[in-house]
This record gives structure tokens, C-alpha cells and sequence, in this order.
């Protein structure tokens, strides 16, 4: 993980990247990457998401609630602002309880920094989204995309056990002993830049570090973040897979969110 003040200065760059590209585009842009959404539409999930979790938090809840219904602004003016109002709403909330204040999320991280840290990475992926769309290209520093690998192998493991009592999109990433790795080839990344996965019956593990693996996904801390959030396919993702690609492909195919 990153210093905490990293994701709040990192939540409001982020925001202001993505209010930008909503106050110049089209709302009713088709986003490819998220086929049931426009530009408006993901917007609304973002700024909602900032609300919701603003809510849980200042209200120190242990137990989730019901996600409001909200009308993003149909001004782009007033669209940009009311996306970086629910962040500045998010990140105040975590500053006055404080980052480990006990709340509910969904992980075993059951701290108020977790929300900060899980919708910081949720809007990255989203400003691709926006910028993929747009036919541009981004970029971001490859510390902030190899915690962002992390962030979704965290995700993984939290939704992939038979036990959470729930339908899952990570249910069959279940496994008996396949292995996998992912590393970052971006220099200074260290051990934060590998990450080493198991499937087991019981749902997905990792952890940092470089072992023997079953099939094995080399490329850019960015690449590895975008493909493993399905936003590049692997065809056209500047990745090296050495190994069982079958076993990729499974995991691939097994981790819509």
C-alpha cells in the first residue's frame, strides 16, 4: 500500500482528470469498456460511489445501506463539480473519523482508509474507461497502477471464497492449486511489482514476491492493471505470457467486476 496522504492527493487529481474529459464530452458518449454505460451514466456510478461511502463512513455505520438514487447535473459545468464535490465529500470523511476508524466494507479491511484506497482505484480504471472512449491515451505513475494490480487481486481473493454467501463474478476462479504471477517491469517497483496468486478451493490467495509459477504475465505495472480489469484484451495488451495460458484465459474470463 502507499502512504495514505498518496491516495488522497492522488483521489483529487484523479477526479479532476475525469471532470475534465465529463465537462468536454459528449454525456451520451457510449463507453466500449463498460458496454451498458454513456459518459453520464459513469459518471453517476463514480460520484454516487463517493457519496455512498462519505455516508458510511461519517456515520461510522457497521453495516452497509442502501445507495441513494442521485441526478447528475446535465450542465457539463455543474456535472464536473458535482464529481469532485462527492470525492471532496470522501476524502473529508476519512480525514475527520480517521483512516482505521472501524466501518463496513465488503473486505476484511474493515477500515474507513479502505474506501479511500478501493474508489481511488475504482475512478483510475473508470478515467480510462472515459479516455479509451475518447481515443486518447493515459498514463499514470507505475507505483499507483502496481497498487492498483493489488487492489484487484484483493478484490479477487475477498469475492472468489465459497463462503461469502453470495453470488460472484470471482466464483469460478476457484481452483485446486493452479498458480500464477504477475510482475511489474517497470524499474523500482521491488517486490510490490510481483505478486504471486494461488487457486485454491477455498477462493484466491496472493502475496508480493516472485515464485514458480503455472503460467506467468510479464509487462508494464499499467498494462497488467488495465488487462486484469478486463479494459485491454490480451491480444493488444504490451504483456508477455510464458506458461499455461489456459490458465490466464480462465482467470481472464472469470474476473468481470
Amino acid at each position: 500500500m502507499l502512504e495514505l496522504n498518496r491516495y488522497f492527493l492522488e483521489l483529487e487529481s484523479e477526479t479532476v482528470r475525469l471532470a475534465n474529459l465529463a465537462h468536454e464530452a459528449d454525456g451520451q458518449l457510449p463507453i466500449p469498456t463498460c458496454p451498458d454505460w454513456t459518459l453520464e451514466q459513469m459518471v453517476e456510478h463514480v460520484g454516487r460511489g463517493h457519496r455512498w461511502a462519505a455516508e458510511i463512513i461519517r456515520r461510522r455505520l457497521p453495516e452497509p445501506i442502501a445507495m441513494q438514487e442521485v441526478v447528475v447535473p446535465a450542465d457539463p459545468d455543474e456535472r464536473s463539480e458535482w464529481l469532485t464535490a462527492g470525492a471532496r465529500m470522501l476524502a473529508d470523511a476519512v480525514r475527520v473519523v480517521g483512516a482505521q476508524q472501524p466501518v463496513w466494507t465488503w473486505q476484511r479491511d474493515r477500515s474507513a482508509g479502505f474506501w479511500l484506497r478501493r474508489l481511488l482505484h475504482d475512478e483510475v480504471v473508470h478515467r480510462f474507461d472515459a479516455e479509451l472512449a475518447l481515443g486518447a491515451t493515459g498514463d499514470l505513475a507505475a507505483d499507483l497502477a502496481a497498487d492498483g494490480v493489488s487492489d484487484v487481486l484483493d478484490t479477487a481473493a475477498a469475492l472468489s471464497r465459497p463462503d461469502i454467501g453470495v453470488p460472484s463474478p470471482f466464483a469460478g476462479l476457484v481452483g485446486a492449486g493452479e498458480s500464477l504471477q504477475f510482475i511489474a517491469t517497470d524499474t523500482d517497483l521491488g517486490s510490490s511489482g510481483e505478486w504471486s496468486i494461488i487457486r485454491s478451493p477455498a477462493g484466491v490467495t496472493w502475496r508480493h514476491g516472485h515464485e514458480t509459477a503455472h503460467v506467468t504475465v510479464r509487462g508494464p505495472a499499467l498494462q497488467l492493471l488495465l488487462l486484469l480489469n478486463r479494459r485491454l484484451p490480451v491480444e493488444t495488451a504490451d504483456v508477455e505470457i510464458s506458461g499455461d495460458r489456459k490458465i490466464f484465459a480462465h482467470w481472464w474470463s472469470n474476473s468481470r467486476f
